[in-house]
């Protein structure tokens, strides 16, 4: 890196690290002399002051016109309280006040240091000025001294000069701030009330009305509209006043194109001002409305929520008229202030309807859970325990049991999951579960019962839904088992003898799509210590934090370790299995399952409610 490189960077880290102080600091004289510290220690130098141009500053006391703002390591005989140093003018001051200080930097040997003994005056002899400047208006001297002129480089003095400009611009914003601040004072008044009133307002009607009405009060203008995108992708006038026709109340819309000047406004997010319509094109349709109402004057400015346009203010005179900038400013306020008010009335209205739907929910779940059995069957010789979870407050999930009609008894078991979540998988379920019921009471087979539910189903339906259904009949005595599968996950079968699980394999399709289905009819007999697991492909294909799935060999084999257990262990050994193997992964699918076990000893099987 050259030596020229490595001033330049110099030179413009410290201009930055000037900018930044000046920026961030409230009080500008405050922030002058940090600056001023700043400049002096890094060019090298040892002192500094500024002036700033006082008219009120009558008196001699720092020159006529003048105050000292900021001083930086004066020499002690320079003390801004040491009256014979600082009162009366000096040759910068004159130079200031005859226009004459218009270079970026000035070389100047000092009157002021000329009057004190060399020995107090530290060595030094000479300052280099540089005006505080903004526009062609000079509004202070920034001066930084030094023993003699070798101690201004040129790159020292280009640097004073930069930071004269910056200095000055910061001056004359702390001016225009007083200013505004002052201007502002009823204005802010008036935004406070607006914002009060717009707080208070809970109806979107009411809202708007107010808005427009307000906005053309506080602004003066003739007429107020205010336009949001409808549902069509139009811009439809949601409420006006000061029309002789009421396009809000007639619901006219406007095409949102690059020809309308309202939908330009809210794609760009940037204000149209017209001082007089009629030296602009406008569309035709726009056009004939507003010469209709005999409008000139017109502006519209967006109403924008975190980066989006959600409607537009549109204001209109009867006479030519600009706003100014201080109008559109203040008007781009409330605009703000609108577009938080009607976004926060969306937002509560989407949450009271959210509430509602969550309380529906509730009583949803309710409902849904009172459908399925409420403890699992009492068998001699026979543990049962079932587990149900939704992901969602409903879900489409269901298990039942039912004593089937005649002797010798039987009971009716049967899991089925529909192709949805939510509230259409769970009103589906709860048709689908009355049918499948209604047709197993009926005294059919396990086939029969699953193809006369899929006639039904296809009949009552009027949805795109379906499910998978898995149907068997257990004869508690004898340990036979008859059953269908209609396109459900096969159970898994866990022998005792074989010490190995295997799948219930049957032959099906889904309910709920053909009118035709095949649906195959198998029989098995359970020994004692046999164990039937009968799930949803919530439990077999949970996933992972890292998109594995939890799969059927994993089932198997805790069937297998936990095969000498009664059934409520071995579901709370495939719960925490489960839980342990997704934890950290949001549960995409409801999760049911049971577990059936034939015990050796039918004293020792006691009935097992649901987990």
């Amino acid at each position: 890196m050259t030596a020229y490189t490595e001033d330049l960077i110099h030179s413009l880290t410290t201009l930055n690290r000037i900018a930044e102080t000046l920026n961030r600091a409230d009080d500008v004289i405050s922030a002058l002399r940090m600056a001023l510290a700043d400049l002096v220690e890094l060019m090298g130098l040892e002192t500094g002051w500024i002036f700033l141009k006082d008219p009120a500053a009558r008196s001699q006391w720092f020159g006529r016109g003048f105050t000292l703002a900021a001083e930086y390591n004066l020499p002690p005989t320079m003390a801004r309280t040491k009256a014979a140093v600082w009162k009366g003018g000096c040759d910068c001051q004159a130079f200031c006040n005859r226009d004459t200080l218009t270079e970026p930097f000035n070389e100047v040997r000092c009157s002021r240091l000329a009057g004190i003994k060399g020995d107090e005056r530290a060595g030094l002899t000479v300052h280099a000025s540089a005006p505080l400047r903004s526009g062609n208006q000079t509004l202070g001297i920034l001066n930084v001294a030094a023993p003699d002129w070798q101690s201004f480089t040129p790159e020292a003095l280009a640097l004073l000069a930069n930071a004269g400009s910056l200095m000055g611009i910061a001056l004359e914003r702390a001016r225009l701030v007083d200013l505004l601040r002052e201007q502002r004072i009823d204005e802010q008044a008036a935004l406070l009330e607006f914002s009060n009133q717009l707080l208070g307002r809970l109806q979107q009607r009411d809202l708007l009305d107010f808005v427009v009405r307000e906005v053309g009060r506080l602004t003066g203008v003739d007429a107020v509209a205010l336009v949001a995108p409808d549902a069509d992708g139009r811009l439809l006038f949601k409420a006006a006043t000061g029309w002789r026709v009421d396009p809000a109340a007639a619901a006219t819309t406007m095409p949102d194109d690059e020809f309308n000047i309202v939908g330009q406004v809210m794609d760009s997010q940037r204000p149209f001002l017209a001082e007089d319509l009629e030296a602009h094109v406008l569309p035709l349709y726009q056009l004939e409305w507003l010469q209709g109402e005999d409008f000139r004057g017109y502006t519209v400015v967006p109403l924008i929520i975190e980066g989006q346009s959600i409607g537009a203010l549109l204001l209109n005179t009867r006479q030519p008229r600009l706003l100014s900038e201080m109008e559109l400013r203040f008007l781009r306020l409330l605009a703000n202030q609108t577009a938080i008010a009607v976004d926060g009335l969306r937002l509560r209205q989407e949450e009271a309807q959210r509430q509602r739907m969550q309380e529906e929910l509730s009583l949803g779940r309710q409902i849904q859970l009172s459908m399925l059995p409420k403890q699992s069957p009492a068998l001699p010789g026979w543990q049962i325990d079932a587990v149900y979870q939704a992901a969602r407050m409903v879900g489409g999930d269901f298990y039942d049991f039912f004593d089937l009609p005649g002797e010798p008894r039987r009971l009716g078991m049967a899991i089925a999951d529909v192709a949805d979540k939510g509230v259409p998988a769970a009103l589906f379920m709860a048709l689908s579960r009355t049918v499948l019921r209604t047709m197993a009471l009926s005294g059919r087979g396990a086939a029969a019962t699953l193809l006369r539910a899929n006639q039904l189903i296809l009949n009552d339906s009027q949805s795109d839904l379906f499910l998978s259904a898995f149907y068997a009949i257990l004869e508690p005595e004898t340990g036979r088992l008859l059953y269908a599968n209609a396109g459900h996950n096969r159970p898994l079968w866990h022998r005792a003898a074989a010490g190995a699980a295997q799948e219930l394999r049957a032959r099906g399709i889904v309910l709920g799509v053909f009118e035709e289905a095949a649906i195959e009819e198998q029989r098995i007999v359970i020994e004692p210590g046999d164990v039937l697991l009968f799930y949803t492909d919530g439990l077999s294909e949970g996933l992972d934090v890292h998109g594995r799935m939890f799969g059927v060999p994993r089932l198997a084999e805790l069937l297998r370790q936990h095969a000498q257990c009664d059934a409520h262990e071995i579901s709370s050994a495939i719960v925490a299995a489960h839980n342990q193997f997704t934890a950290g992964a949001e549960q995409s699918d409801d999760v049911t399952f049971f577990v059936v076990k034939r015990v050796a000893n039918p004293e020792a099987s006691p009935a097992v409610s649901p987990s």
